[in-house]
């Protein structure tokens, strides 16, 4: 097997000066998203610091206050670049598919696969956005609101071609979809992400059940 080499973070307030001033912005702030996401999984977002994140980017605090107000402002800016591509590859899984049965199997499959393989990322999405504080509890729900489109277009879809007896209503969409979430979390919640995919099946049988 061959060797690997880890890649570390450049020590703190140090940086590649061969880098243009563009190309070192972005990468403080990659470095700065991925601690931040480690940092916030492992640790929670009620007992995380600005110090124990720029320690875990390589970075000074001066760097940190570059880039973000504070803590919160870094989680909430995390939350909206984690929501972003998540929809993306869910909204391209789905739509990948012509049949409305592959479709909804795919998107769902899509949202656990993203859990499964991203735990962190999940906790972010579903969790530590909560303990910054109830005022931020509607990026959640806009997040999950988003999910529910996709799958309120799909069951309609279905249901104008004459596959699905019930055409879909916002109560019944959204009660799905926090059920996936709520189950995909409980993997999480156990340390067992990587088995949440095993969970496509019932939660698939689940919608086709509740709209015939």
């Amino acid at each position: 097997m061959a060797r690997v080499t880890a890649l570390r973070a450049p020590k703190r307030g140090k940086y590649d000066r061969g880098q243009s001033p563009e190309a070192r912005v972005k990468d403080q702030r990659r470095r700065l998203f991925a601690a931040a996401t480690r940092v916030f999984a492992r640790r929670g977002f009620g007992a995380s610091t600005v110090d124990l994140v720029v320690a875990e980017a390589g970075v000074s605090r001066r760097t940190f206050y570059e880039h973000f107000d504070d803590l919160t402002d870094l989680l909430l800016q995390l939350h909206e670049r984690l929501s972003t591509a998540a929809f993306r590859a869910i909204d391209l899984s789905a739509r990948a598919e012509q049949d409305p049965d592959a479709q909804l199997r795919a998107g769902v499959g899509a949202l656990l696969g993203l859990i499964a393989g991203f735990g962190d990322q999940a906790r972010i999405l579903f969790r530590e956005i909560r303990a910054a504080g109830p005022e931020h509890e509607v990026r959640r729900e806009a997040l999950l609101g988003r999910f529910a489109s996709l799958l309120f277009e799909g069951v309609a879809r279905s249901h104008a071609l004459g596959i699905a007896k019930r055409p879909p209503d916002e109560l019944r969409i959204f009660a799905l979809v926090a059920a996936m979430e709520a189950v995909g979390m409980r993997y999480v919640d156990r340390n067992d992400e990587a088995r949440a995919t095993e969970a496509v099946g019932p939660m698939v049988d689940m919608v086709l059940r509740t709209f015939g």
